[in-house]
């Protein structure tokens, strides 16, 4: 059996879920639809039209596949095309949406989804295989990627590859955060056996700006429709254990990267806590300064944020580009204690130098994520051995204003004591001579907890 929907978009629904329902009867096995458009491009220029489909099934969402040039899923009871769910076609009533990420002028954009389905049922796909290796365990800091995709969304990575690139840059952890999809992660958690901890998670990537959610392994649903916000979804993320990361806040947005930059008026910060300061090569993603300038506007606003980064992986890294990873201070090698050391601001942002740092005031001391009541304070950065780029430079950041800095020379200790008074913060950062950014660290801050927001 099958059906076909036609119909035309313009530019009014830029930013919009164009939705499709159709009624399935008893017995069916398989489901496969197929979204073309035309035209593809708007007749001038480099940027295409970016449209995409998400189905929704009696029970919930069944997948999206963002960004992709491939919109013809197939979902049966135990495969499913990359980005869609496997699982039974119940009888019922399901839908199949437009969502309209962009559209450009002229505007006038015809479609057609062809809806299909039969009783056969596709064969159950081989277990995948797990790598061999034996993760570092107990506590200790822990590097890993907080950021990454798949061909599940618009990655060019299988999943194998994705968890070898991982593996090959030595992490420890590593995230997976396909665009408004969960569909890679089983079998990413299936083939990391015990070789490296995943931490499985989402990108919501709306019009309007993208975040990450760490820890969650079922779909967290990225549309934000009438009378509903953006505050209100990451209040129940975090409600139930899982981390909320404003993503690339500062991307240069429509329409070279639809919806990348953040636009939602009640998380500036609102109730989010994590931000991305450090998304891709450093270098080549302008984005990044802004980032860092944010995160500081933030201390100095009194709220208590904590800095990640995400290498924000699509497919490998070309030869010299520089990213950054995550250092997380955790118990164990584990998602659990991994989020937890995230929540802290046990961490820091690094492309290669590691550092250890903390604050003495009145025989109490913190590190990176710690708070210390006001006065007089002492405060020590601690460079780690091993090879360092020549010209790099270790500053002491104090309020968004250096304070103090020397060159960057292996083992070496840069120490300062002054008086802080409450609501104040100190970071440490290692730029090179250009100023960029090769090492950030997360805030230590002062006055106690209860002065912070």
């Amino acid at each position: 059996m099958s059906l076909t929907f036609t119909g035309q978009l313009d530019l009014d629904h830029m930013g919009t879920h164009v939705p499709h329902g159709f009624t399935l009867p008893e017995g069916v096995g398989t489901l496969r639809l197929n979204f073309t458009h035309d035209p593809a491009h708007p007749g001038s220029g480099d940027i295409p039209h970016q449209l995409s489909i998400s189905v929704y099934g009696p029970d919930g969402a069944r997948g999206t596949r963002h960004n992709n040039a491939d919109q013809s899923p197939v979902i049966s009871t135990h495969h499913a095309s990359p980005g869609y769910l496997p699982g039974p076609i119940e009888a019922g009533n399901w839908r199949v949406e437009i969502d309209v990420h962009r559209i450009l002028p002229p505007g006038r954009v015809t479609y057609s989804i062809e809806v299909a389905w039969d009783a056969d049922e596709l064969p159950v796909p081989e277990t995948p295989r797990a790598k061999f290796g034996e993760r570092k365990r107990g506590p200790g800091w822990y590097k890993g990627d907080l950021h990454g995709h798949t061909l599940h969304s618009d990655g060019r990575l299988t999943v194998e590859d994705y968890l070898d690139y991982a593996l090959e840059r030595g992490f420890d952890f590593v995230a997976l955060t396909d665009h408004n999809t969960t569909s890679a992660l089983p079998e990413l958690m299936t083939r990391a056996g015990e070789a490296i901890t995943i931490i499985p998670g989402e990108e919501l990537t709306t019009y309007n700006g993208h975040a990450l959610v760490l820890g969650t392994t079922d779909w967290v649903d990225w549309t934000v429709r009438d009378g509903q916000t953006m505050g209100a979804r990451a209040r129940g993320v975090a409600a139930v254990g899982k981390v909320f990361v404003i993503a690339h806040p500062k991307s240069e947005g429509h329409p070279f990267c639809t919806g990348c930059r953040w636009a939602f008026a009640d998380l500036l910060p609102g109730v989010a806590r994590h931000v991305e300061v450090w998304n891709g090569p450093w270098t080549s993603c302008p984005q990044n300064p802004g980032g860092v300038a944010l995160f500081y506007q933030w201390l100095n606003q009194g709220y208590r944020m904590v800095a990640t980064c995400g290498t924000d992986t699509h497919r490998r890294a070309t030869e010299g580009q520089r990213f950054g990873f995550n250092v997380i201070r955790a118990e164990d090698n584990t998602r659990p204690a991994l989020l937890d050391g995230l929540r802290a601001g046990e961490s820091y942002v690094t492309s290669g130098p590691l550092l250890s740092a903390w604050a003495n005031a009145s025989g109490d001391n913190a590190t990176f994520g710690g708070c210390l009541p006001e006065g007089e304070v002492t405060v020590t950065c601690l460079l780690g051995e091993g090879d360092l780029p020549d010209g790099l430079n270790l500053s002491l950041i104090h309020c968004g204003t250096v304070v103090a800095s020397a060159s960057c020379i292996a083992g070496m200790e840069l120490t300062e004591t002054f008086t802080a008074r409450s609501g104040e913060w100190v970071t440490w950062e290692i730029r090179d001579s250009a100023g960029h950014i090769h090492t950030l660290t997360n805030a230590i801050r002062f006055g106690g907890e209860d002065v912070w927001r």
